[in-house]
């Protein structure tokens, strides 16, 4: 099971089904079966191991298990585990280790949000997108020898796609550093896309929230609530004054703008370009401090 990270707050689950499973290893499509990899067939159980899975279908829900040796992860890797958990006391009673489905209705919601959230060193400020978690579970043979632990991984998922991409730089982090810019959210005219990609447009949370009575008094009435509450949030952002950075402008969204849902209540604060003409290709959020922009 894997739950996608959005906008503001920790998604709610969000299940793929991807091909994959017993039915793909039966049919030869897989190098192995489900939860057989090189080496010891021993769960990596420690928080910010990397790891490279090399098919698809071993971050499907029927892979119920990662054993393959972690991997650096500065080289190219599929997941991270940003946290290990005990799984429930009801699931962790039972002495064979429970099928599938029981395991992934159980555990992944144990994934904690939060603990993703610092893991990857966002704020409330930051935008998140395309970062998915997987959970992996002990193997049979764990699990009869009383492992009753779950692994809770983070990858990088693109929107629009259903299987992860390598990264070779550490999750852990990366929000606070230039490689996060693959992790947050811009927008290159109507078309969004992620900030290490040309854009002139970066979003910056949290979203506003207009009462009915702020939209009846119209945009221009909702355009100055939107700067007034968007300049502090973007000097947070930039580490800086806006006024202080006369390359980039302040850029609201309003109810009933187009880009905006029309049935919707949500404001947004943009950082983009002063110079219309001007692209970007990298965010620019302040980084931690020794961290080169």
């Amino acid at each position: 099971m894997r739950r996608a990270i959005a906008r503001g707050a920790w998604a709610s689950l969000l299940v793929i089904v991807t091909l994959g499973g017993v039915a793909l290893a039966a049919a030869g499509f897989i190098q192995s079966p489900p939860g057989l990899g090189a080496g010891e067939l021993r769960t990596k159980w420690d928080v910010g191991a990397c790891h490279r899975l090399d098919q698809p279908v071993e971050t499907s829900w029927a892979f119920l298990t990662d054993t393959k040796p972690v991997v650096p992860c500065d080289s190219e890797h599929t997941t991270e585990t940003y946290q290990v958990v005990e799984l429930p006391a009801g699931l962790a009673a039972e002495p064979e280790r429970p099928s599938p489905v029981l395991l992934q209705k159980e555990g992944p919601p144990l994934c904690g949000g939060d603990v993703l959230h610092a893991y990857v060193g966002a704020d409330e400020r930051d935008a998140v997108r395309d970062l998915t978690t997987v959970a992996f579970f002990p193997t049979e043979e764990e699990w009869r020898g009383g492992e009753r632990r779950m692994r809770c991984d983070v990858m990088n998922v693109p929107r629009g796609q259903l299987t992860p991409v390598t990264v070779s730089f550490p999750i852990k982090d990366s929000l606070k550093t230039p490689d996060g810019s693959r992790f947050r959210t811009c927008r290159l005219d109507g078309s969004e896309v992620t900030c290490d990609q040309p854009h002139n447009r970066e979003l910056v949370n949290p979203w506003l929230l207009f009462g009915p009575d702020q939209v009846e008094k119209g945009r221009d009435f909702m355009v100055g609530v939107a700067h007034q509450l968007c300049g502090p949030e973007a000097e947070a952002y930039l580490g800086a004054p806006p006024a202080s950075r006369p390359d980039l402008t302040v850029v609201v969204e309003v109810p009933g703008d187009p880009s905006i849902r029309q049935d919707s209540r949500v404001g947004r604060c943009w950082l983009a370009p002063s110079d219309p003409a001007v692209t970007l290709d990298r965010s620019v959020r302040a980084y931690a401090e020794g961290a080169s922009a």
